[in-house]
This record gives structure tokens, C-alpha cells and sequence, in this order.
């Protein structure tokens, strides 16, 4: 078995997680600076781990309704 791969797969996909989170933050901060025009740079920092943690719901309800049909049938 070759784990020499494993370390680089592992990685890219965390390389590709942060980038997701960037493309989700650069998205957020500009709907939080078009609603807030003048609030101050951290109260969107303050904000992010919320809007984030909703971020991952969002993705995680979809994943979830893309897999409902795998799991017709099953018992459990």
C-alpha cells in the first residue's frame, strides 16, 4: 500500500476548504459592507465564525438532500 499520496491529498483538500471559506468570506464581507456602510472592519470580523458556521448548514443541508435519494429503501 502506498501512503505517499495520502499527505498531498490530504493537503489539497485542505488547501481547497481554505479557499472555499475565502471565496464564502469575500461574499459575506461585501453583502455585510453593502447593509452596514459604515460600521467598523471588526464588527464584520466579529460576525464572520456565525455567518460561517451558517455557510456550512447551508452546504450541509444541500449534501444531505443530494444524497436523500441513495438512502430510498434503506431501514435505517
Amino acid at each position: 500500500m502506498n501512503n505517499s499520496k495520502r499527505p498531498d491529498k490530504a493537503s489539497d483538500l485542505t488547501a481547497l476548504i481554505n479557499e472555499i471559506i475565502e471565496y464564502w468570506k469575500a461574499i459575506a464581507e461585501r453583502s455585510f459592507k453593502k447593509a452596514h456602510p459604515f460600521s467598523d472592519p471588526s464588527e464584520f470580523e466579529q460576525n464572520w465564525p456565525r455567518t460561517l458556521d451558517n455557510f456550512f448548514l447551508v452546504a450541509t443541508i444541500r449534501t444531505a438532500n443530494a444524497l436523500r435519494p441513495l438512502s430510498e429503501g434503506c431501514d435505517n
